[in-house]
């Protein structure tokens, strides 16, 4: 299987995964990552979803918010631990 098959194989697995979990849930996004050495920073990304676009969106901006907001809470309580 050549790399552009492989990307297509990994596609529609992603599809498919995304519509049996649809059957459960409004809103499912998928984000996935494999080292290729062929690719021109070596890694490759594929993201998938199904569902209301804006709710997937929000939901990952949440996520991103809150756990940048763990960071910076993670990083003044080391801080204020070494003063």
């Amino acid at each position: 299987m050549n790399n552009e098959e492989q990307k297509q194989a990994d596609l529609d697995m992603l599809k498919r995964t995304s519509e049996q979990l649809s059957e459960h849930f409004d809103t499912v996004q998928i984000f996935v990552t494999s080292h290729m050495a062929a690719e021109l920073d070596g890694t490759r990304t594929i993201n998938y979803g199904s569902g209301n676009w804006f709710a997937r969106y929000g939901q990952v901006r949440m996520w991103v918010t809150d756990h940048e907001e763990r960071e910076r809470q993670s990083a003044r309580d080391f801080v204020k631990g070494n003063e």
